[in-house]
């Protein structure tokens, strides 16, 4: 039976769920349910109340009459447990090493009011933004255990595993032999990359054996879809990889992020948030340094996220996630539009792309006919605005190299050059604009798409800058660009748009 990767309950067993949040990424984690007869067992709750109230919410009302008696929290990650003040009647269990961390973490008390002193990480502030922390109240486990613990649940029994330290100091396993099912907590990431916090990663390597020992076929991962065996043995195969990696690099004196910009893909180019690659690469070399090194601290590493995400080249997606229209129904959205918004749209008569399908880019938004039919005169404005075709080029590719679209990268190589860009200022696209060789209003171009895309505002020393060059016309056109090529690099890596078939040149340079 496959369980589908939907938002809510999903009965996955007899009387045994799982409650699954799409799409797996920072915060949205997975709960589980086992159920005998009035009584019932959670696998962990969610990352803050009003999320965790929704969940209980669903399982009261699939499931009247059913009370939850017990929680097992898998570790001690805030999204496996800051919703555990909503069941705090029941017995709340969890591995000695989890529920030490839970009674002596101050996390929540510095997401809500961090001091002056502490640089948040973009990542950290993502999450403040959309989750409600300041609604908790800290409720650890009433009871705990080390090793293994048999729990009944009615007339079933469950076992705990502990396995950690591996995500964390206190991983849990939560085995349901009788239904043949295996909750995994963090243990199991699957479609993104995973976060190592604490190591060894032999620990979690041993922890997925363990997995694929046990008599379940199927598996709650953390985070993503129910899966079985085999996606076990893929994840363990990328933790094989990224330790083998990690120690020869550190051997050969790589940074982490060097060492993050190098691995092998193979296998894992379409996982979502790569960027966590470099807190993995930084948790094995801990295990490796003679002594500690801030710059392979956890927190350091965080703060050097995004510079991950703007200096790497992700390998082309082999699978789209929403796939583009065909040829013929966006000739026949081209018929809502005149003019050159039209000829995006069609494949004939006299535009640049005459003889060509449209672009993939084109129709996966195309998906969207309404937004589509309304972006285009916008695209077509943009090409034709205000700010010379070199200088727009440049500010695109820009764009590209600093979200890491490498769609955008390869087509805007080209029309770069055929506005006026020579190869070697392509080249230096992706170079420190203080250190590389550009005029001063190229300079502030650059810098002006820097801060956009990183803070959307430009500082007043780049305003300056800028406003010595255009004019007020030019300078409301090019937040108007970038903001637009922003928005289209998240819709190509998101939806994993892939490069047209005819773009068959290499690039000049590269998006990183």
């Amino acid at each position: 039976m496959t369980t589908p990767f939907t938002l809510g309950l999903h009965e996955i067993g007899a009387d045994t769920y799982a409650y699954l949040q799409p799409n797996g990424t920072w915060g949205y984690s997975n709960a589980g349910l086992v159920v005998s007869g009035d009584q019932a067992l959670l696998v962990d709750t969610l990352f803050d109340v009003p999320m965790t109230r929704t969940m209980l919410e669903v399982i009261a009302q699939a499931l009247p009459g059913v009370t939850i008696n017990t929680v097992v929290n898998t570790h001690s990650d805030g999204d496996h447990w800051w919703g555990n003040e909503l069941v705090a009647d029941a017995t709340i269990i969890a591995s000695e090493a989890a529920a030490k961390v839970m009674r002596e973490e101050n996390l929540l008390d510095l997401l809500n009011t961090p001091p002056a002193s502490f640089q948040v990480p973009p990542i950290v502030n993502h999450m403040s933004e959309t989750f409600d922390f300041k609604s908790i109240t800290p409720t650890p486990p009433n009871r705990s255990f080390s090793g293994e613990l048999e729990v009944a649940v009615g007339e079933r029994t469950v076992r705990l595993i502990e396995v950690g330290p591996a995500h964390t100091p206190g991983d849990v396993l939560i085995h349901v032999p009788d239904a043949g099912v295996v909750y995994t907590g963090d243990i199991l990431f699957i479609g993104g990359h995973p976060v190592i916090h604490t190591g060894p990663i032999a620990r979690w390597i041993d922890a997925c054996n363990l997995i694929l020992d046990l008599n379940a076929d199927t598996i709650v991962p953390g985070h993503g879809p129910v899966i079985g065996k085999a996606e076990v043995r893929a994840f363990r195969d990328y933790l094989e990889r990224l330790r083998d990696h990690a120690v020869r690099s550190h051997r050969a004196g790589l940074t982490a992020m060097q060492a993050a910009q190098t691995l092998d893909m193979a296998g894992f180019a379409n996982w979502d948030d790569p960027d966590r690659i470099v807190l993995n690469i930084g948790a094995v070399y801990r295990e490796l340094d003679n002594e500690p090194h801030e710059a392979h601290s956890e927190m350091a590493l965080m703060g050097c996220m995004h510079t991950y995400t703007a200096t790497t080249t992700y390998p082309a997606p082999t699978e789209p996630r929403i796939a583009p229209r065909s040829r013929a129904e966006m000739a026949a959205l081209s018929t809502r539009l005149e003019g050159i918004p039209a000829k995006l749209l069609a494949d004939d008569g006299d535009s640049p792309l005459a003889g060509r399908p449209v672009l993939n880019v084109l129709a996966t938004i195309g998906n969207n006919p309404d937004l589509m039919v309304a972006l285009a005169p916008l695209l077509a404005q943009l090409a034709m605005g205000e700010i010379p075709g070199r200088e727009r080029e440049l500010a695109i590719l820009r764009v590209a190299h600093r979200t890491g679209s490498a769609y955008e990268w390869e087509h805007h190589i080209r029309i770069g050059a055929a506005a006026g860009l020579t190869e070697a200022e392509i080249a230096r696209v992706p170079l420190d604009v203080n250190e590389a060789d550009w005029s001063d209003a190229d300079r502030a171009l650059l810098r002006a798409v820097d801060e956009l895309v990183a803070d959307q505002i430009v500082s007043a020393i780049t305003w300056q800058g800028l406003a010595a060059h255009y004019s007020t016309a030019q300078l409301i056109e090019l937040l108007a660009l970038v903001g637009t090529y922003t928005t289209i690099a998240g819709i190509l890596k998101t939806c994993r748009v892939q490069l047209d078939d005819w773009v068959t040149e290499p690039a000049t340079g590269n998006a990183a």
